[in-house]
């Protein structure tokens, strides 16, 4: 309900620094070009305690206590999305087949020529199932019937078998109960392949990539992205899993298979490299890409040429995830604006974290961890000499 005492659709601005009293705050506003004032809402007015006092001259006078001074960036940063909102909309002509319904909602590409996999002469691993308990079997079943019904999954009898391991996510689901990732530990199968060279990019190398004179940018994330690339008949059989009972497998490349993040970027370099684009550069990584744009009309024309082409291929999209058409995004871990990059905050939070090492293995993760920003940390090869010494010495 707005100023006008009508209900209206309105933007919300990307977080601006706003000066309330002697501090300075970021906030996100509504934009609403029609109201003859600036006006702050009834909700935060109510959290801050404020007074307002109409003069016999018609001006108005906003007092707030000094308490309430020291929690307005808590205040302000209340019911803020994890991710920038955007002034501009998705376009409503994109096809709705695009957008994946569900994590386990994915797409079959094109382009994709089932994957055959060889395998060594040594006995195919045979790994039985370990028990699950009961709420991490109620939370997959629900994952495991859609891709059954996809057919994505199907019943088999084979040699090979490996566990499968159900991890739970920290965020519930609308029914108030966990949602389950479907995981399968296929290290051992990951052992038993021959694996073809890698070619997955680095992601330094992608970083630096991005034009300094991009001002706009658009991050697409490809749901269940190896699900849309489809397995040799003769090599599914690789990935048989124990669930109930029986024995099934995939019919598209799984999560945790060595070879499946080098095998979908080649196939979503052949799909993407011929797309023209007026002023941006695409930027991909495995299923994470980021359009980067010299201004925000170009920004929003690429975007949406960039969307109705992955259409074309046979790509699913996760709509939440999409940050769209911002001068500020989170790709990567790192936070990008026009010409400039920092680490997320989540990333740094995640590091500092962390446990000290008491194994070579915690301090090799430590080590990778930090590694990721040696950009922003000064010295940082002589501060890690000594740890990293030490990781290499034998006998420990």
């Amino acid at each position: 309900m707005g100023v006008s005492g009508i209900t209206q659709r309105v933007k919300r601005l990307p977080p601006r620094m706003v000066s309330v009293g002697p501090l300075e705050v970021q906030h996100s506003f509504l934009l609403m070009p029609d109201s003859p004032l600036n006006l702050l809402g009834r909700d935060l007015l109510c959290k801050l305690r404020a007074t307002i006092t109409c003069s016999p001259d018609g001006s108005l006078s906003l007092e707030v206590p000094e308490e309430s001074l020291k929690l307005l960036p808590v205040l302000l940063s209340e019911n803020q999305d994890a991710k920038e909102p955007s002034i501009f909309e998705i376009p409503k002509d994109i096809p709705e087949s695009l957008w994946a319904t569900s994590s386990s909602d994915v797409g079959l590409l094109k382009s994709a020529v089932p994957v055959q996999i060889k395998t060594k002469s040594s006995p195919p691993p045979s790994i039985p199932q370990y028990p699950l308990s009961k709420e991490a079997i109620e939370g997959i079943t629900p994952v495991i019937n859609s891709l059954i019904e996809q057919g994505i999954i199907i019943p088999c009898k084979s040699e090979y078998n490996t566990p499968i391991l159900p991890i739970k996510k920290p965020k519930k689901g609308p029914n108030g109960k966990h949602i389950y990732r479907f995981i399968q530990d296929l290290r051992a199968v990951n052992n038993h392949v021959i694996k073809r060279h890698s070619v997955v990019s680095n992601i330094h190398t992608i970083i630096s990539s991005i034009p300094s004179t991009a001002t706009y940018f658009t991050v697409v994330d490809l749901c269940s992205a190896f699900f849309s690339i489809p397995i040799h008949e003769n090599s599914r059989h690789i990935f048989a899993f124990t669930w109930k009972g029986s024995q099934y497998t995939w019919c598209r490349l799984p999560q945790g298979y060595v070879e499946s993040p080098s095998l979908f970027e080649q196939i979503l370099s052949q799909d993407t490299d011929n797309i023209t684009f007026k002023n941006s550069k695409l930027i991909k990584y495995v299923d994470d890409l980021l359009l980067a744009s010299t201004d925000a009309k170009t920004c929003q024309e690429d975007s949406k040429h960039l969307l109705l082409e992955l259409h074309k291929r046979g790509h699913k999209i996760s709509k939440d995830k999409v940050q769209w058409c911002l001068p500020k995004v989170e790709y990567l871990g790192f936070i990008l604006t026009a010409g400039a990059r920092s680490i997320s905050p989540k990333r740094i939070e995640n590091i500092q974290k962390l446990s000290a090492p008491t194994t070579k293995k915690q301090l090799r993760a430590i080590l990778g961890a930090t590694g990721f920003c040696r950009q922003w940390i000064p010295c940082y090869g002589e501060i890690t000499k000594p740890p990293r010494n030490f990781e290499e010495t034998k006998g420990y």
